[in-house]
């Protein structure tokens, strides 16, 4: 100690700029305690926005879970819809070819029928033309 203090205790030579240098240090570590306060208070009002966003986007969730769950009652009333509409359109199908069934049917055993008439026409038809053909022609 005799060597840093002078007469009146204070300090001379390297005494002296080592408590330039102990101060010096208390200042920067003062700023620096400032600093990071003002980072940890940043930080602070930053998590309290973090919060406020994940509050957000779990309503978000429970919005798009409740959406999701709508949307499948809906495609399995969609579903149910379109089995009944084929249904439907399977026995307008049937109906509409029973006609047709019919017709060809029809069409069979009228077929005949149609014959025997066109071959009676047309005999009729040679008859006629065989007795107009045996007529005296007038001149």
């Amino acid at each position: 100690m005799s060597d840093d203090y002078g007469p009146g205790l204070r300090p001379t030579g390297r005494g002296r700029a080592r408590f330039q240098k102990l101060a010096s240090a208390a200042l920067n570590a003062d700023v620096t305690i400032d600093q990071a306060t003002a980072v940890v208070n940043d930080l602070s009002d930053t998590i309290r926005g973090m919060d406020s966003t994940m509050e957000a986007f779990d309503e978000t969730l429970v919005r798009i879970n409740r959406d999701l769950g709508d949307f499948e009652q809906l495609m399995a009333a969609i579903a149910q819809t379109t089995a009944r509409v084929n249904a439907a359109l399977d026995n307008v199908d049937k109906l509409l070819s029973a006609p047709a069934a019919l017709g060809t049917a029809a069409a069979s055993v009228l077929h005949p029928a149609s014959d025997i008439a066109n071959s009676a026409a047309g005999t009729v038809g040679r008859l006629l033309h065989l007795r107009t053909a045996d007529r005296p022609t007038v001149d």
